[in-house]
């Protein structure tokens, strides 16, 4: 009986643990992409405007 709760609850940690890294993980991805694209974009068409 023990055994298998102690079982179950390695289970739900791991379980629990491995979705939130990959949701934060999957967030910060794509935040800094969005940014980094935002960012470019912006760069970019400054730089065309400005030298056009």
């Amino acid at each position: 009986m023990m055994n298998s709760l102690t079982h179950s609850l390695t289970h739900s940690l791991t379980h629990s643990l491995t979705h939130s890294l990959t949701h934060s993980l999957t967030h910060s991805l794509t935040h800094s992409l969005t940014h980094s694209l935002t960012h470019s974009l912006t760069h970019s068409l400054t730089h065309s405007l400005t030298h056009a």
